[in-house]
């Protein structure tokens, strides 16, 4: 598996590159090949982060980390990682998580809020609070991304796709699994993903912020598993599943980004005196986009309900 990466001198963000399987794939051929999109997409964006302070690095980072996590969760009745290679894949998620959320409430939510006010303002003591704290976390993304421990855990993926490491762990009968057809598999986990999206979407209507969580999860991993799928279907039954598919995701993370914003927001009032007037009012604006956001998905859940996974 080749993951290195050139880079130019000031590196862009690199999103995912086209994933292309082949319908003669085995299963174990096509989860190297994902994998293998993965590791890039982090690979490519490694400068960007560790040395570019590249916010858009650390989204597209993060996206190939979370689309890393989702492949192994697919994936997890044929083979798994060593728990050490997991258990280090979450500490990377928990340092570039944070970040990232500092990042949407500085450029995304802050901006907004103000530009809803009676006259248009910038919002200065929150937006230099946030600011600081989205430095401190960069600074700390950073710091870890250029640490022996970041190298470790990528040489560790590599090497351990490249030897099919995962051999080493199942007997001879779970590793005549590896070899069905990759279609045959991916119409089994397109089939679970979309009984659990299913399944969660049912309580949505009268469900609260822990429903809506459950089910945004359940849409992130069938995404991923759309998309990794599907250069094995034509597109004219791909695109518009994605399609809704997005859209929901998106209502949806927008819903939990103003979650997470909300809890950072009244953690810096409890700190900073001189911030509670304008967290307020940030927090208030959040509560009514919320509002508009929530019978909007209703309308968007209803639209993706009777849609059905590639095939």
């Amino acid at each position: 598996m080749d993951t290195a990466v050139t880079f130019p001198a000031t590196p862009k963000a690199v999103k995912a590159a086209p994933l292309k399987l082949r319908r003669s794939m085995s299963a174990e051929q096509a989860f190297e090949r994902i994998v293998g999109s993965c590791l890039a997409q982090i690979a490519a964006n490694e400068a960007g982060v560790a040395r570019f302070h590249d916010v858009e690095s650390l989204h597209q980072m993060r996206v190939g980390l979370r689309r890393l996590r989702a492949a192994f969760a697919m994936f997890a009745d044929l083979l798994a990682p060593p728990v050490s290679l997991s258990n280090e894949l979450d500490w990377l998620a928990g340092e570039l998580g944070p970040a990232r959320d500092w990042d949407v409430l500085l450029a995304s939510t802050l901006p907004r809020a103000g530009r809803a006010m009676p006259q248009a303002q910038a919002l200065p003591e929150i937006s230099r609070l946030v600011q600081e704290g989205a430095d401190a976390m960069h600074a700390r993304v950073e710091a870890a991304v250029a640490s022996p421990r970041f190298r470790e855990l990528m040489d560790g993926l590599v090497n351990w796709c490249k030897q099919r490491a995962w051999r080493d762990m199942l007997s001879e009968a779970r590793q005549a699994l590896l070899m069905r057809p990759a279609t045959e598999v991916a119409a089994d986990i397109l089939r679970e993903d979309q009984r659990r999206i299913a399944k969660r979407g049912r309580k949505l209507k009268h469900g609260g912020p822990p429903e809506r969580h459950r089910l945004r999860i359940a849409a992130k991993r069938t995404r991923y598993a759309a998309e990794f799928f599907a250069s094995l279907y034509p597109k004219r039954r791909v695109r518009p599943y994605v399609a809704a598919l997005s859209t929901l995701q998106d209502e949806l993370g927008a819903l939990n980004d103003a979650a997470v914003a909300d809890g950072l927001l009244a953690g810096l009032a409890a700190e900073h005196g001189s911030a509670c007037a304008e967290a307020g009012y940030v927090r208030g604006f959040l509560a009514v986009r919320n509002q508009q956001r929530i019978a909007k998905l209703g309308k968007l859940w209803k639209k993706f309900k009777p849609m059905r996974p590639p095939h």
